[in-house]
């Protein structure tokens, strides 16, 4: 009898090796809805973040022709109008004069766009 039953309590106790099937497909269809659920989100907040350091870029290009303009009155200044935009090629004058490189003039939202100038909130900002 001993015998018989140690076979029984073997068999019992044999551990499992591996998942099946199932369990494989579930856990892949819950990880699909999860990136289902974030991908858009994350993509949303890449444009968003790319659009406020464009924001900065434009700030920090008021800055560069604020100080060309002071400092090259009647050489290389840059003439602001209203509702303009300018090209990198336009501002060439600010790589000339080393208050930038040229990557610094392109436009992250858009570069084939460039930089409209506000004389309301006297600010170059991405060209739409």
């Amino acid at each position: 009898m001993t015998n018989s039953n140690s076979n029984n309590n073997k068999k019992t106790t044999k551990l499992r090796k591996g998942f099946t099937l199932i369990e494989i497909l579930i856990v892949v269809v819950i990880l699909g809805v999860l990136a289902a659920l974030v991908v858009p989100s994350v993509t949303g907040a890449l444009d968003d973040a790319n659009t406020e350091a464009a924001s900065a870029r434009g700030g920090q290009i008021t800055t560069m022709v604020t100080r060309l303009n002071q400092f090259q009155p009647n050489g290389d200044s840059i003439t602001l109008t209203d509702g303009a935009t300018y090209t990198s090629t336009q501002l060439q004058a600010l790589v000339d004069n080393g208050y930038c490189s040229a990557d610094d003039l392109v436009n992250q939202v858009d570069s084939t766009k460039g930089w409209t100038w506000s004389s309301t909130t006297r600010k170059f900002s991405p060209q739409p």
